[in-house]
């Protein structure tokens, strides 16, 4: 994944006319106004560019779900990605850190292909697929809609995470769209009201809209009820085959917004909520993805959302114990995603403050699968964790012991997506 380069937008965008561009894009989607009018906005918006057309080797969608139980198709620790090892120096300005406890792990897993989850709510269609060059289910998305998790119940708190794994096909029309949203709705009919082309200024709100190309590189547009709305651009395409599937993250810190794509950081906004902003719904949307009948097409899976702000140093040093669900793994292996870059980062910092602190490290997974298989793994990524801290973080390999108890220590339910994904999880005990 190339790095993304965030550029100055240029002057015409950073006035109202941005915004009004924006929003006759929009308009332009619902009302299909003539092509006149859609060549204007786009060249208002990319320029005088034309689509590059699908690949002749582009793979189609699969209709039935590939084996299951290999590490290729299993999904470990909520990250649906390949086994390719890439280094973990590739996130090194990765500064982001999960939540402690997981409310939302979502991988449709419960779901059936070819069918709508059972779990969430449209007013739109799309339905569950495979792809070719991914693991896992993904909710595919072909036309305008709203799509959210009807199990979210209950307001979030001041600090939470949020992650999601979108991608595109190469046939998303110029002015598609796919927008992220965290809101305040008083009822189902809000959530699709807000979810959309709604005017969020007077409700608690954050919006992320990603906009692909399938050539060039795509745009961000981001909006909150107190700054506003804003691009940044030079973003680079996600697209299916070409790019695997871009992995979105969201951190809200009381006040601060902090948004991230893959291992970059593209937004930190200090001051994006209200102080005390209460919101309570998660809504996904995505507007003229086959525009034109462009067999345009958005993915979306593995998303998780966490809250409570992680306090390594005083629990680690004062309380003695310290749990991340932070620091991932491929599937059924020992090798450490380069994402984990953040949490382990943090304990790193913890680690090298207090110079005497010696830690017991142990790996914990969940209750699928060979119960003696699972036990070997968790002493491996035990030690794998071990071997990160003391390689890329130069941490003293006699302060830290490893141990792996496997599924024997639950602290969720492992009958649950949820559970399992909290079971899933790395401890650290001062000694």
């Amino acid at each position: 994944m190339k790095k993304l380069i965030l550029t100055a937008i240029v002057c015409s965008l950073a006035t109202s006319a941005s915004a009004q561009i924006f929003d006759r894009i929009k308009n332009k989607v619902q009302q299909k106004v003539n092509e006149k009018i859609d060549k204007t906005i786009d060249q208002a918006t990319e320029g005088k560019k034309k689509e590059t057309p699908p690949p002749a080797d582009q793979p189609p969608e699969a209709t039935t779900p590939a084996p299951a139980g290999t590490p290729e198709n299993t999904v470990d620790n909520g990250k649906a990605g390949t086994n390719i090892k890439t280094d973990i120096t590739a996130y090194s300005h990765f500064d982001f850190v999960p939540g402690e406890k997981i409310i939302v792990e979502e991988s449709f897993a419960q779901d059936a292909i070819g069918e709508f989850p059972g779990q969430w709510n449209t007013h739109s269609g799309a339905e569950l697929v495979t792809v070719d060059n991914r693991p896992g289910k993904w909710l595919s998305m072909k036309q305008d809609g709203i799509f959210f998790p009807e199990y979210l119940t209950g307001n979030l708190p001041e600090n939470f995470t949020l992650q999601a794994d979108v991608m595109a096909n190469n046939n998303i029309s110029s002015i598609g769209g796919f927008t992220i949203s965290l809101i305040k709705a008083a009822n189902t009919e809000e959530k699709f009201s807000y979810g959309d082309e709604h005017d969020v200024s007077s409700i608690p709100s954050f919006k992320v809209t990603l906009t692909p190309k399938s050539s060039g590189s795509g745009m961000l547009h981001y909006s909150s009820n107190v700054i506003g709305s804003n691009t940044i651009s030079a973003m680079p395409a996600f697209n299916v085959p070409k790019k695997n599937a871009v992995r979105i993250a969201i951190w809200r810190q009381k006040q601060r917004v902090r948004v991230y794509l893959d291992s970059t950081k593209v937004l930190d906004l200090p001051r994006a909520l209200d102080a005390g902003a209460v919101m309570n719904a998660l809504v996904f949307a995505t507007y003229a993805p086959d525009y034109g009948q462009s067999g345009g097409t958005f993915f979306l899976s593995n998303i998780r959302l966490a809250v409570g702000a992680p306090d390594t140093r005083n629990k680690l040093v004062t309380e003695g114990k310290f749990v991340t669900h932070g620091i991932l793994f491929n599937s059924n292996s020992d090798v450490i995603l380069p994402e984990s870059y953040g949490a382990l980062q943090d304990i790193a910092a913890v680690l090298k403050e207090n110079p005497a602190l010696r830690v017991s490290i142990t790996g914990h997974t969940d209750a699928d699968g060979n119960e003696q298989l699972n036990l070997e793994l968790s002493k491996r990524r035990a030690e794998a964790v071990k071997t990160a801290l003391t390689k890329n973080f130069s941490i003293d390999a006699g302060r830290m012991v490893t141990n792996g108890k496997g599924k024997t220590q639950p602290i969720d339910s492992n009958t649950t997506e949820v559970g399992k994904a909290n079971n899933r999880r790395v401890e650290f005990v001062k000694l």
